[in-house]
């Protein structure tokens, strides 16, 4: 893709969907506040109209859940700033502000404490692998490993989970922006967490690779990310930078 183009179509998309996410959020808002005004006003609605005002409060949601990533998708290696990251902090964060259902564990392995990247896209990367193997978990599911590696040149994220996995033929489409591979009122989500995290490797020089894990049960699915370490100085974390 052009470079040139596509930070223009993100530029774009960033200004869209900043410019619509005061406008949905109040979408969200409007029915619980009808709903309270008419509580107070003493009016029994039927259980219909109960219903239809949850279904606007949880569609709306949905919409700026999308809205919401969309706006994370478009500003991928817009505002950054290169840090000494503490990977075990930068973990307890994430975790703090999305809980783990109480039926998963999960485990880190961190070659070094810390990592020099860039910030805050390198959480969300973590974020949206993490959250992906929370969402798409099934009865069975127990574990997620978190294992983060870095070298002079390269640095890996690799997330596993003893989840239902991802079959070969539906992994392109996994990447794909706005795509769910199940139904939105089976597996709540904007279909864009994948997606953000490819977009963030691609941008910083590396790539991003859907595997099977070793492992007897043939479950689960090990989501591996390469990313170029950045060096002070680097240009690349420049918002107005194409990728590389």
């Amino acid at each position: 893709m052009n470079h040139v183009h596509a930070s223009a179509a993100d530029q774009l998309l960033y200004k869209i969907t900043h410019d619509l996410s005061a406008t949905v959020r109040a979408l969200v808002e409007l029915p619980i506040w009808i709903s309270e005004d008419l509580k107070d006003s003493g009016v029994v609605v039927s259980d219909d109209i109960q219903e239809n005002l949850e279904a606007l409060t949880v569609n709306g949601n949905r919409l700026a859940m999308m809205i919401d990533s969309l706006l994370i998708y478009s500003g991928v290696g817009k505002k950054q700033s290169q840090k000494i990251i503490n990977l075990a902090d930068m973990v307890a964060e994430i975790l703090d502000a999305n809980p783990l259902p109480q039926s998963m564990k999960i485990t880190t392995n961190f070659s070094k404490p810390s990592v020099l990247s860039c910030e805050p896209d390198f959480s969300r990367l973590c974020q949206a692998l993490l959250s992906n193997a929370v969402k798409h978990r099934d009865s069975e599911t127990s574990q997620i490993a978190l294992t983060i590696t870095s070298d002079g040149q390269l640095t890996e994220v690799i997330v596993e989970d003893d989840g239902p996995g991802i079959p070969h033929n539906f992994r392109e489409k996994a990447l794909s922006v706005l795509t769910t591979l199940k139904p939105r009122d089976v597996v709540e989500g904007s279909g864009m967490g994948l997606s953000v995290a490819d977009k963030i490797a691609s941008f910083y020089g590396g790539n991003l690779t859907l595997e099977t894990p070793e492992s007897d049960t043939k479950r689960g699915l090990l989501v591996r990310v390469k990313l170029r370490n950045q060096t002070s100085g680097d240009e690349n974390t420049s918002q107005d930078s194409a990728s590389p």
